[in-house]
């Protein structure tokens, strides 16, 4: 493709990159012909002298002018014996048979863009193993060709920095683990066996479905935390607050869905989290002799099973298993109560986690909110503020 015919898109642009270099020998000369055109090959925009100088053109004025000139984005400088002496060596000018870049030429652009437009590749290295590299440019970092046997790896090199495109990338920061806001009282204490679960799932441990099982019963088992007693008049404040303070968990938990829909394809991982949501179907309904009865009494779990679930669904639909979504929402779900909120048990389908929730409805009247559902908003409203990748 010819250059002009090329996207504009800034990672598929080709990059203009000057090459200065010194004739030292006809053969350094056409080891950097070589490299030039292997850059060519490879999308750049080199500028080299013996393509884009000519005949009876200022050398020094060429060379002052692209390492300058903010359009040229990269500085090679090809470092031998020859051309670290006559870069160190020079007060100004340039000789007949050398196409190299000054320290006064050096220092003309901005300190805070040399990081990024100036590289030392070493062509050349002295008897004890150290490279050539002019004074001036000894700070700056570098990339070793002398080695024949690593030039590929040296090349890439190479090519990611022109494109800026480093093999190892700032990773996506995340969010502080749970425990360290966490309520002492609201603590589900699942800290450590979350970050053991979701290791070995990424890393596919022997003992991933043991350290996932032992962390989803963990998480269920500690729910209880999460229950509110029904009294007061502001028992849809507590039932708001309540939701918003089981964020972090919910967010933990989530981690370990897309953990697992990601890197496992094993039907008995899957059937663990088949069986953490049948566990923790119950915190939907009240004890019986609990406490006072009342029929927004679980509301706030009600909130959180839901939310659980369309998060467990959502992960699984992302990473494409289907098939597993398929068996959350057919298979169905033991369950076992003498709550006063259900009068039946056995085999129940996956509804049972989209149960009404009163005490939110009574907000929206008591507020005078002028939204349909409280509960899609908060689900909404939390999505976006914690959980842009599901």
């Amino acid at each position: 493709m010819a250059s002009e015919e090329r996207p504009e898109n800034p990672k598929l642009e080709s990059p203009k990159t000057f090459i200065s270099y010194s004739w030292s020998s006809p053969e350094h000369e056409e080891w950097v012909l070589d490299l030039a055109t292997e850059l060519e090959e490879s999308g750049v925009h080199v500028i080299l002298d013996k393509w884009d100088l000519g005949e009876g053109a200022d050398k020094f004025a060429f060379m002052e002018k692209m390492v300058s000139d903010h359009t040229v984005r990269k500085v090679i400088a090809v470092c031998d014996r020859q051309y670290a002496e006559k870069a160190d060596g020079r007060q100004g000018g340039v000789g007949t048979e050398t196409q190299i870049m000054s320290k006064e030429v050096y220092e003309q652009v901005e300190p805070a863009n040399r990081e990024q437009k100036f590289v030392a590749l070493i062509a050349e290295k002295d008897e004890e193993g150290t490279p050539y590299i002019p004074t001036f440019l000894k700070s700056r970092i570098y990339v070793d060709m002398s080695d024949s046997a690593l030039r590929a790896e040296s090349f890439e090199r190479l090519l990611r920095w022109i494109y800026g495109q480093p093999l190892h990338k700032r990773p996506e920061r995340g969010r502080p683990p749970a425990y360290l806001f966490a309520d002492d009282e609201r603590n589900l204490g699942t800290g450590s066996r979350f970050r053991r679960a979701v290791d070995a799932v990424r890393q596919d441990k022997a003992f991933a479905l043991g350290a996932v099982e032992d962390y989803l019963s963990t998480f269920a088992e500690n729910l209880e935390a999460f229950r509110i007693e029904p009294e007061g008049e502001d028992f849809d404040d507590r039932v708001v607050e309540n939701v918003e303070s089981f964020l972090p968990y919910r967010d933990e938990l989530i981690d370990l869905f897309l953990a697992i829909a990601r890197y496992r394809a094993d039907p008995e991982m899957y059937r663990a989290i088949h069986a953490f949501f049948e566990r923790i179907l119950a915190y939907g309904f009240w004890p019986a002799g609990h406490s006072t009865w009342r029929d927004t009494n679980a509301d706030n779990f009600k909130f959180i099973l839901r939310e659980l679930f369309l998060y467990a669904t959502a992960a699984l639909l992302k990473n494409s298993r289907f098939a597993r979504v398929n068996e959350l929402v057919e298979q169905g779900y033991y369950f076992s109560t003498d709550s006063p909120d259900i009068r039946r048990d056995g085999l129940m389908p996956f509804t049972l986690f989209n149960n009404y929730i009163k005490s939110l409805d009574y907000r929206t009247r008591r507020l005078k909110l002028r939204w349909v559902s409280l509960e899609a908003q908060l689900i909404r409203g939390a999505c976006y503020a914690h959980r842009a990748d599901v």
